[in-house]
């Protein structure tokens, strides 16, 4: 039965089991003296009568609540507390309340608080039904979870949303494991499955196209500002004219999502969808289409799928496991047509992540870089030295010399931003001989 030091508190606390269950509480116990490093060292006089105080306190509570005929009795008298400090205790129905007050880094979306709270009623329900003794968090064993997690997979869903809530539910318990007594997250320990993700494929210009023909009225400016931008639908949607700097030909826009600034070249046709709006009473540059977003997301979504099926496009895949079918063409796929566009010609991974947002490398390339064969393949080939791509097996022992240095062309490298690095390209392009 160890104990416990805490940095936030000045009591000494406690780990215990007692019928199967673990608790983690106060001992009333106040922490004297100078602490140790660490409790397997030895502190100073005054903290060591603490200790000592302090495991008397513990080995005499277990020891009361062995000797009672009922958990219910057991828990009773731990939980009360002569200092006046009571062990932290979180009921199930609870849970959904207590994770929403939880420290969080950044804000949650409003789309992600209501899946976290799917999930946990999900959870809590299955409790109710299979373990109706359990009440509160730390009443939940390893055993429990699993069932919870195999009836889960049962149901025929894709490996990465049975990782989702494997995640969601682990960190919830992580979360709240002070506040719960709890001692070991029950979710601790499980293996995620492998998610064989099927990701979004990028358009072709011809698919492009068909799309804008197919579109109606309403849809067809949102789904410009996807094509040009690389937005979520949400951002283009709720585009903002203060987000707007026409004279700079850009977008600044603050994403919904991860909260990253990006800043995105003004093309011209969104800028001509732009400049054909007057300036509302609405502070969106669409406002019937934020209007209607706000209300009915789904709406947007819908009527993007409409306009993909109208040009010909196929919009879902079977799975090889799951019962829902794979989304390849939707919205999102004008993000991934855009980065792909953008770093098969050439266009640096930093400036690419200005426009998206992204915070790392990993994330672009892993579930947006998805060039076609054909595209991938002059990519290399122009990449590539013209010894193996030029099928003649020769070398060329000539080579142009450019007028610029290397170290003149770092420096325009280095000089580069989302304004200027076309010219730069440019410039340089024209000096070396890159064929």
């Amino acid at each position: 039965m160890p104990l416990e030091l805490r940095k936030d508190s000045r009591w000494w606390y406690g780990r215990f089991k007692i019928n199967n269950q673990r608790f983690c509480m106060s001992l009333g116990v106040e922490v004297k003296g100078a602490k140790p490093k660490s409790l397997r060292q030895e502190g100073d006089k005054a903290f060591e009568r603490s200790r000592a105080k302090a495991q008397a306190k513990l080995d005499q509570l277990a020891t009361e609540a062995k000797g009672k005929a009922s958990a219910e009795s057991h828990l009773e008298k731990l939980y009360e507390i002569k200092a006046g400090e009571t062990v932290g205790s979180v009921s199930l129905k609870d849970m959904a309340i207590q994770w929403d007050k939880m420290s969080v880094k950044r804000p949650r979306s409003a789309r992600y608080v209501q899946l976290g709270h799917s999930i946990v009623d999900r959870f809590t329900g299955f409790l109710a039904e299979k373990y109706p003794k359990a009440k509160a968090m730390a009443q939940v064993t390893p055993m429990m979870t699993r069932a919870f997690l195999r009836s889960e997979a049962d149901k025929g869903m894709s490996g990465r949303t049975w990782n989702s809530k494997l995640i969601l539910l682990r960190s919830v318990f992580n979360g709240l494991a002070c506040e719960a007594g709890i001692v070991a997250n029950p979710f601790a320990g499980i293996p995620s499955k492998e998610e064989n993700t099927i990701h979004r494929e990028p358009f072709t210009e011809d698919e492009l196209r068909a799309i804008l023909d197919a579109a109606d009225d309403f849809i067809r400016p949102i789904i410009v500002a996807g094509m040009c931008t690389a937005m979520r639908l949400s951002d283009c949607c709720l585009l903002k004219w203060g987000d707007v700097e026409l004279d700079q030909d850009f977008l600044v826009v603050k994403t919904s999502k991860t909260g990253e600034t990006a800043e995105i070249p003004l093309f011209p046709a969104l800028r001509s969808e732009i400049t054909g709006r007057k300036k509302a009473d609405s502070p969106y540059v669409f406002p019937e289409q934020a209007e209607k977003f706000l209300r009915y997301r789904h709406t947007l979504s819908r009527r993007t799928q409409r306009a993909l099926k109208n040009a010909g496009i196929e919009t879902h895949v079977e799975r090889e496991n799951g019962t829902n079918r794979a989304s390849i063409h939707d919205f999102h796929s004008f993000r991934t047509t855009w980065i792909t566009l953008a770093l098969s010609a050439g266009v640096p991974m930093e400036l690419v992540r200005r426009v998206t947002g992204h915070s790392t490398v990993d994330v672009v390339l892993k579930h947006y870089f998805r060039p076609g064969r054909k595209e991938f393949q002059q990519a290399l080939q122009q990449a590539m030295p013209k010894l193996l791509t030029d099928g003649t097996g020769k070398t060329d022992n000539t080579m142009d010399i450019p007028e610029l240095s290397r170290g003149d062309i770092i420096g325009m490298v280095k000089k580069m931003n989302a304004r200027n690095w076309k010219d730069i390209r440019e410039e340089v392009l024209e000096t070396v001989d890159v064929n």
